[in-house]
C-alpha cells in the first residue's frame, strides 16, 4: 500500500473529512492538534473498522454516517493491518498482531519482555497483598476503582498515589483484615437514605 485514502461523514464528531496519505516515501504520519480537534474520533473510526461496526456521530447520532478507508487501488483496509491504542493504556497487551506491525525486531522483543515483567511483578504484588489484607476481593479492581474511578486500571492507579506510598512512615491499619472493614453488608447499609439522613442530623 502506498496511499492511505481517507472519506468520512459524521464519524463522532468528523463533519466531513477527505485526505490522502502518501507512504511511497515513508511509513510514518504524525497528526499532531490541540485537543477537541477529533484525534479520538478518527481513531475510534479506525477501531470501528477492526470490529466491522458502523460508525456514527457522536452529538447527531441520528445523521447518516459513513466511513471509506482505501488504498490507492480504492481496495478497503483490511481490519487485520489496523492497530488503535488507546492512550496511557499502560497494560496494553501483546498478540500475534501488534507483533507483526511492530516493525524493528529489538525493540519488540524488548517490548514483550518489559511486558512479562511487568505482568509478574503485577501478579507478585497482588499475592502479597491479598495475603496482607486476608481479602478475598479482587484487589487490582478495588485499587484501580478507588484511586481511578475505573475498575481495569491497576497499574495507573499504583502510578498515582506512588508518591504517597514513599512518603507514608508506617501502616497503622496493615493487620486489620480488609474485608472487615469493607464489608459488602456495610457498604449497602452505608449508602441507603436513612443512614445519610441520621448522618446529617
Amino acid at each position: 500500500m502506498n496511499k492511505l485514502c481517507l472519506d468520512l461523514t459524521n464519524c463522532y464528531g468528523i463533519k466531513k473529512l477527505q485526505a490522502q496519505f502518501d507512504f511511497s516515501s515513508g511509513s510514518t504520519y504524525a497528526i499532531y492538534a490541540p485537543n477537541g480537534s477529533m484525534k479520538s474520533s478518527l481513531a475510534r473510526t479506525f477501531r470501528d473498522v477492526t470490529t466491522g461496526t458502523e460508525p456514527k456521530d457522536r452529538y447527531h447520532p441520528n445523521l447518516s454516517s459513513s466511513s471509506k478507508i482505501t488504498d490507492e487501488n480504492g481496495r478497503d483496509l483490511p481490519k487485520e493491518s489496523i492497530l488503535v491504542v488507546d492512550p496511557y493504556d499502560r497494560e496494553f497487551d501483546l498478540t500475534d498482531r501488534t507483533s507483526t506491525l511492530l516493525v524493528n525486531r529489538t525493540l519488540r522483543d524488548e517490548y514483550a519482555q518489559l511486558l512479562i515483567e511487568i505482568d509478574a511483578s503485577k501478579k507478585k504484588l497482588l499475592k502479597a497483598l491479598g495475603e496482607q489484607s486476608a481479602s478475598k476481593k479482587d484487589l487490582g479492581r478495588e485499587i484501580s476503582l478507588t484511586f481511578t474511578n475505573k475498575d481495569d486500571n491497576f497499574l495507573a492507579a499504583l502510578l498515582s498515589i506512588n508518591g504517597q506510598l514513599l512518603a507514608q512512615v508506617g501502616a497503622p491499619f496493615a493487620d486489620v483484615p480488609y474485608d472487615t472493614i469493607f464489608d459488602q453488608t456495610v457498604l449497602e447499609f452505608l449508602e441507603t437514605k436513612d443512614f445519610r439522613t441520621v448522618i446529617a442530623d
